[in-house]
């Protein structure tokens, strides 16, 4: 059955295609593409996972053609940035 492992940064995405067997959950599959060679220098260990989008823990058992995605942790969560940007835009015109 085959799955894609996919990790996005700001300026590149990684992304993998890979063969696992039935019933395999998304720590499985996470393992595998560890081994490949663009996500190597990641610890894939570290990240929360998802499937299309919608949160999930490892032991979520996979189904053919899902899109397992790799969530970075947030530099700043959302409220703290809507804030930080309404403060600049207030400050030049004060």
């Amino acid at each position: 059955m085959q799955v894609e492992v996919i990790y996005a940064e700001p300026d590149r995405v990684l992304r993998c295609q890979i063969d696992v067997p039935e019933d395999s959950t998304v720590g499985d599959c996470m393992s595998i593409a560890a081994a490949q060679s663009q996500f190597s220098a990641l610890d894939c260990t570290g990240f929360a996972t998802g499937i299309f989008g919608e949160q999930c823990g490892v032991d979520r058992v996979v189904q053919l053609n899902d899109r397992i995605e790799l969530y970075r942790p947030l530099i700043t969560d959302a409220k703290t940035a809507r804030r930080l940007r309404a403060q600049q835009q207030r400050a030049p015109g004060q």
